[in-house]
């Protein structure tokens, strides 16, 4: 199991990890691995969007299930604004047959997990035969178990696909705070965002 070192700052109530692209390839594998134990042949994967999509394609080749779709379930419309229901907005496509398909849906993490019951629910009423659920990690409190996961953690993931838009929100919350701006470049750097700071601004 990997273990992932924490991050932390005088002050901040949060701690943070930064699984490296090489650590979420481990998971990946992993993750394949124990659906190929169970011996349940899956004909399709389902990543919900938008945190699946980097690892899903290393996932299908690990698990060597040909088919790969993508669906987006939204909860909230705004900051904190949450919807009386879940929303689709990005459909699975019409071309990708459902009805009867043996269906693996696959997300990055277990949060609140109701990403993953929602998404399970939608494709129970589509038709879909068996239906099980993957991710690469899972939160404690995460009021749905996945069956297949990698590993757990209390922490703030940053995965390397989203380091812009944490730099984003992460300065905000920072700089909301009061906190100086040098305290919040020397945050950066220790959470690995210089690079990408220097680059894409």
């Amino acid at each position: 199991m990997i273990a992932f070192q924490e991050i932390s700052f005088q002050g901040d109530k949060a701690k943070y990890i930064t699984p490296s692209w090489d650590q979420l390839d481990s998971l990946t594998l992993d993750i394949a691995r124990q659906v190929k134990t169970s011996e349940i042949h899956f004909d399709l994967v389902v990543a919900l969007a938008k945190g699946a999509w980097p690892m899903s394609r290393s996932f299908v080749d690990y698990s060597s299930i040909k088919e790969l779709a993508s669906l987006g379930v939204k909860f909230y419309k705004g900051i904190n604004k949450r919807l009386e229901k879940p929303e689709i907005y990005q459909e699975i496509p019409n071309s990708v047959e459902i009805k009867g398909k043996n269906i693996l849906i696959f997300d990055d993490v277990a949060d609140s997990g109701e990403s993953l019951r929602f998404a399970q629910s939608y494709l129970q009423q589509q038709g879909a035969g068996i239906i099980k659920t993957a991710t690469l990690l899972i939160k404690p409190w995460s009021t749905f178990m996945p069956d297949f996961h990698g590993t757990s953690t209390e922490a703030w993931i940053i995965f390397p696909f989203e380091k812009r838009e944490m730099i984003d929100l992460l300065g905000k919350n920072w700089r909301e705070q009061g906190i100086e701006e040098k305290t919040i470049l020397n945050r950066y750097k220790k959470l690995g965002f210089m690079e990408v700071l220097k680059n894409v601004g």
